[in-house]
């Protein structure tokens, strides 16, 4: 498969190895780097990663030594390319920053489909993995999991209720987020995620559309007080935590044993879990600030999703180019979250 150059990240969870049930295994000491773009202070640099890494640690006896890299050796869209070429062990990569290689994965984007990222993690690996395969899309990387982000909602300087309220709001959008704000008459502004607090205090953008996670990770609460509600999220967004093919099939087979099993759905469980924690963290950080916060009522939440239906529509006609029955795939991803949601 021709794939382009690109680069990418982001992510997310919380869990013990006690809560997953895995058992040590014992191999050969190997230390490996992760690669990361938030600031110290973000939940997945903070918190997340190192509960997945704490995790691996007790798991492998301590023969796998997970370390996150001190500062960022390149931006959120270089990770992947970062980790297939060896200049980083692991990173998790936003499959929205490189528009191409990822289409099919990032069917979960779409909105109003995941209603926390606990439930969305592992309903978006479970699907992927067994309707596509993780080598499909991602040929020359290991995918250890993936996760998606919490609910995407608006968050602003002015109050935002209702579609009409979007007319000309400039927002900051990630990769697949510009036609959505269009479509509901905003003005969207793409750039990654750790950019968004300069654009709003400079006046570039109003607002953004991001989970809640954003208001204390990346300090927006100091510049925005109106928060909209989106009930399953405008978007979430996909991460796959990718690594070094060289640097798995080097391992042994103790520790890839570690990693396979706290990857998969029990790694998703425990990134969406940390991603939930943090998105309580960052709406606690509004009510604290005194902010508006409201949520899309029915008869709006009808609106807007006449509005962006066509996104559905393009999803679908994208996997079948692909090869793929994409009604069917998208109507098996909303039964999969319904699986996680119900557990």
């Amino acid at each position: 498969m021709k794939r382009r150059d690109f680069l990418k990240t982001g992510a997310a969870g919380a869990a013990t190895v006690g809560i997953v049930g895995i058992s040590p295994a014992f191999g050969q000491n190997a230390s490996l780097r992760i690669s990361t773009w938030v600031p110290p202070t973000h939940h997945m640099t903070a918190n997340t990663l190192p509960t997945w890494i704490a995790a691996v640690d007790e798991a492998s006896g301590g023969a796998i030594k997970l370390s996150i890299d001190p500062a960022p050796i390149a931006g959120p869209p270089a990770q992947y390319d970062l980790v297939r070429d060896g200049a980083a062990d692991i990173a998790y990569h936003v499959a929205a920053y490189t528009p191409g290689p990822f289409e099919v994965a990032r069917g979960v984007e779409n909105p109003f489909l995941s209603p926390n990222a606990e439930i969305g993690s592992q309903a978006v690996y479970d699907w992927y993995d067994r309707n596509i395969g993780l080598d499909a899309e991602f040929s020359d990387v290991k995918v250890l999991t993936m996760f998606v982000h919490g609910p995407g909602n608006i968050h602003s300087t002015m109050p935002i209720n209702t579609v009409e309220d979007m007319a000309g709001v400039k927002l900051r959008v990630g990769g697949g987020g510009v036609r959505m704000c269009e479509a509901l008459g905003g003005a969207p502004v793409a750039m990654p995620a750790n950019q968004a607090y300069e654009a709003i205090q400079k006046g570039v953008a109003d607002g953004a559309m991001f989970p809640w996670e954003a208001i204390k990770g990346f300090r927006l609460g100091e510049l925005v007080n109106h928060h909209l509600e989106v009930p399953g999220g405008l978007y979430t967004t996909v991460f796959a935590v990718i690594m070094n093919r060289a640097k798995y099939d080097a391992l042994s087979d103790e520790n890839k044993q570690v990693l396979e099993d706290l990857g998969g759905v029990a790694g998703a469980k425990i990134f969406g879990k940390g991603w939930d924690d943090a998105d309580a963290a960052g709406k606690q950080v509004a009510i604290d600030n005194g902010a508006t916060i409201s949520t899309l009522s029915d008869e709006q939440l009808a609106i807007w999703r006449e509005r962006v239906a066509f996104m559905n529509d393009d999803w679908i006609a994208l996997a079948n180019e692909q090869g793929q029955d994409g009604a069917a795939l998208l109507d098996d991803l909303r039964a999969t979250i319904a699986k996680y949601a119900s557990a």
